[in-house]
């Protein structure tokens, strides 16, 4: 083995390669890229290492995980399925009834982009009420917003994909509300090829959903762990040991929290399945047709405007609370991250929070009174 890794480092740099793909949370510490492999990673083990896999630390890795699962059962999932509206709800059908396990793979899917989802969330409030956003981690947490935006869109592609009826309506219902906004809309309308839902916007779906989607989160990611491994972690007194062993607890860590998932999405699948609904029809919308959950603040928001505030101005709202999420570290003046020191930016997310759950609560009311 020894031998075969000689006569590899003689021809490629082994260890620049191992660097690019640690960026991805498989090894927290910096490498020498001017050192051969095994050297490389010996002299970092005498450093202290940081894990990932410690709470509340471990929903970024978490994320990554989830993300990998996504990928994996995504990838079995396109063998069978057929982006046009006269095939797609036939070929998710026979996946689902007829292939073996197919059933269990689409339902493992469906319950891992709502854990994504909901890790993706839960980290941007860590950060934001532990104050893990101040310097030098500004980055960190714009990329963690972008994150869980581009999730947020990455699943709202794919629930089209199915063209069943609960899907169909709510990305109409999602799409209403995204064209309302004056300057994201029409970069969203331009993306899909349109406002109405029909063959050209199915299949642009399924390549953002496929492809540009999935390949900027793996982009930001990398991003996100390749910061991480420059500003480093917080700091654990637990943690602040080095040499042999350390290295394979890591990877041991790394393998219980894989199991976890899917212990927990195997769970869902069978105990929870999402249920197979019957095919879209353009021309009747069920009841309770609705955006998706992370939209329905947005939702409950803008329709609790009087109807003589114009839509676009409402959007042009939502559009400012947007960006004020992106700018919290500069908004943000206060000295430190101790509780004591941020009293006014506890208290603003406090409130942000209540009224994020109490206008999710008005949008998801609004179309169960209609």
């Amino acid at each position: 083995m020894r031998s075969v890794i000689g006569w590899l480092e003689q021809r490629f740099n082994l260890t620049e390669m191992f660097s690019f793909l640690t960026n991805f949370g498989l090894f927290p510490a910096d490498l020498d890229t001017r050192l051969p492999l095994r050297d490389a990673i010996r002299e970092s083990l005498e450093r202290p290492m940081p894990s990932y896999a410690r709470w509340p630390r471990v929903l970024g890795i978490l994320a990554l995980l989830l993300f990998a699962f996504l990928g994996i059962t995504g990838v079995m999932l396109a063998f069978y399925y057929q982006p046009t509206p006269s095939q797609a709800y036939e070929s998710v059908t026979i996946l689902v009834r007829d292939v073996t396990f197919g059933w269990f793979v689409h339902q493992v899917h469906r319950w891992g982009a709502q854990l994504l989802l909901l890790i993706l969330l839960a980290r941007l409030w860590r950060f934001y009420f532990q104050g893990v956003y101040k310097a030098p981690r500004e980055a960190l947490w714009v990329v963690a917003v972008l994150m869980f935006l581009v999730a947020a869109q990455s699943d709202l592609t794919g629930r089209l994909l199915g063209w069943s009826a609960g899907g169909y309506w709510t990305s109409v219902r999602a799409m209403e509300l995204l064209y309302a906004l004056p300057l994201l809309g029409p970069v969203f309308a331009f993306l899909v090829g349109g406002s109405s839902i029909d063959s050209l916007v199915l299949l642009r779906f399924y390549f953002l959903h496929v492809v540009v989607l999935p390949g900027l989160l793996i982009g930001l990611f990398f991003i996100n762990f390749s910061g991480v491994r420059r500003v480093g972690l917080s700091a654990d007194p637990r943690e602040r040991r080095g040499g042999s062993g350390v290295y394979q607890r890591y990877l041991f860590n790394l393998l219980i929290l894989a199991v976890l998932i899917l212990g927990g999405l195997v769970t869902l699948a069978t105990l929870a399945p999402n249920p197979f609904e019957k095919p879209a029809d353009p021309y009747s919308t069920p009841p309770g047709a609705r955006p998706p959950w992370y939209l329905l603040a947005s939702y409950g928001f803008m329709e609790s405007f009087p109807a003589f505030v114009p839509r676009s101005a409402r959007g042009f709202i939502v559009e400012l609370i947007l960006a004020a999420c992106l700018l919290v570290p500069w908004i943000d003046r206060s000295a430190g991250r101790a509780l004591r020191e941020r009293r006014v930016a506890i208290a603003a997310g406090i409130v942000v929070l209540l009224a994020w759950a109490f206008f999710t609560w008005q949008g998801y009311r609004m179309e169960s009174l209609r």
